[in-house]
């Protein structure tokens, strides 16, 4: 592999890779990856109507920094502007993805890990600043597979398993039609336990009203009374509720009897997260009752990509100069994803997908009660880094496969 690689002529300084990006830059980043987050939550939920959702969208956002770093000319201009990141240089970037990713990595009283991996074409040739950044900056594991062999699919499956703990198993499927030249994959687990279980002996049955006017379904409902971080704002009610770590929490939102979290979502954004969300939770005395669900959810993510603007990456047209010689383009980008909420806490995973082909191949003031019996909006986020590693909207807990 080093031979096609060339890794012996990789110059890429250890103070390059080292380089440690400012606090500003991380923020940069997160605020960039936040905007980019709401965007692809409501373009789904768009797409998806009533249906319940849930993506990481900072799984996306870290395997298209790495596809970004082989892009050039229109093509790494438009997913600029999709992920919001035309303001970072391209080191700047890259260091802010390593710190922030590093941040992320090294959390106290929860698991969550990231992981990143290229596979390509044997006797691709791969532009050696390519692999250097993902490499130095993403710890990127890249190996050379025969697509046209089981192996290569399974080799694939395989570190994805490994790599959500057992949640994710497959992402690929052999035979592959057409052959891919490049598969970059990203992966992220996280388990984290509530900093104030709920009690398994209050759980009980609760009607939960899966649409307006619809038939409400029993689902098992896990109550709690006692002082939280809770705010009722304009059309809804939020709880934050921290897992048993310094900075994770899971952030739940539930939209007043004449709104929805469509209507929710479409005022939310990373400036409006960040100034009037975030800021905005007060400690006060009241009773929550939560939905126990578990969830299985993918999706193809190439239209939604393209209205939000990331046209040419998918075209014939598309510039990968700076990957590989032979002309790519992107055919798919994909996320299977995982969630189970319980009286104990939550664990989340999910693995995102960029198959690339060749170019010659087209394709109130008392104590609050919050009852979350209809659909509603949740997002799990880091404080320190102000980043949302996974959000979601529940139409149907029972859908979901409410656990036992």
């Amino acid at each position: 592999m080093s031979k096609k690689l060339g890794f012996g002529a990789l110059l890429c300084s250890a103070g390059l890779a080292a380089l440690a990006a400012s606090p500003p830059d991380r923020e940069k980043l997160a605020t960039a990856n936040t905007g980019f987050a709401f965007d692809l939550l409501k373009q789904i939920v768009k797409e998806q109507p009533d249906t319940n959702v849930f993506i990481s969208p900072f799984s996306v956002s870290g395997v298209l920094q790495m596809v970004g770093n082989g892009a050039a000319g229109e093509t790494k201009t438009e997913m600029q502007r999709v992920l919001k990141t035309a303001g970072l240089p391209p080191g700047e970037l890259n260091s802010a993805c390593k710190n922030l990713n590093q941040s992320l990595n090294s959390q106290p009283g929860v698991v969550l890990n990231l992981a990143n991996g290229i596979w390509y074409k044997e006797g691709l040739h791969l532009k050696p600043g390519f692999v250097s950044d993902n490499r130095n900056f993403f710890l990127a594991k890249l190996a050379g597979v025969d697509f046209a062999k089981p192996e290569s699919a399974q080799t694939i499956n395989d570190w994805a398993d490994t790599s959500t703990h057992g949640k994710i198993k497959q992402v690929v499927q052999w035979p592959f039609d057409p052959l891919p030249r490049v598969i970059l994959a990203n992966a992220i687990y996280f388990k984290g336990k509530w900093d104030r279980p709920f009690d398994k002996q209050a759980t009980k049955d609760h009607a939960f009203n899966v649409l307006p006017g619809g038939t409400p379904k029993p689902v098992p409902m896990m109550w709690q009374h006692g002082r939280f971080n809770y705010q009722q704002g304009d059309g809804f009610q939020a709880v934050r509720l921290p897992y048993a770590s310094e900075h994770l929490q899971m952030y739940l939102f539930l939209p007043d009897t004449n709104s929805s979290p469509t209507k929710l979502l479409a005022d939310l954004n990373a400036n409006t997260w960040r100034d009037k969300i975030l800021p905005k939770f007060q400690d006060k005395e009241g009773t929550l009752a939560l939905p126990r669900f578990k969830l299985d959810y993918d999706v193809i993510l190439n239209d939604p990509l393209k209205a939000l603007g990331m046209r040419q990456a998918f075209s014939n047209g598309a510039d990968f100069s700076a990957m590989a010689d032979e002309p790519l383009f992107v055919s798919e980008v994909k996320q299977k994803s995982f969630v189970e909420v319980n009286e104990e806490g939550t664990e989340a995973a999910a693995v995102t997908t960029v198959t690339m082909l060749a170019g010659a191949v087209q394709r109130p003031a008392k104590p609050f009660e919050m009852i979350v019996d209809r659909p509603f909006l949740f997002v799990i986020g880091d404080d320190e880094t102000k980043s949302i590693l996974f959000m979601g909207v529940i139409h149907d807990p029972a859908g979901a496969g409410a656990t036992e």
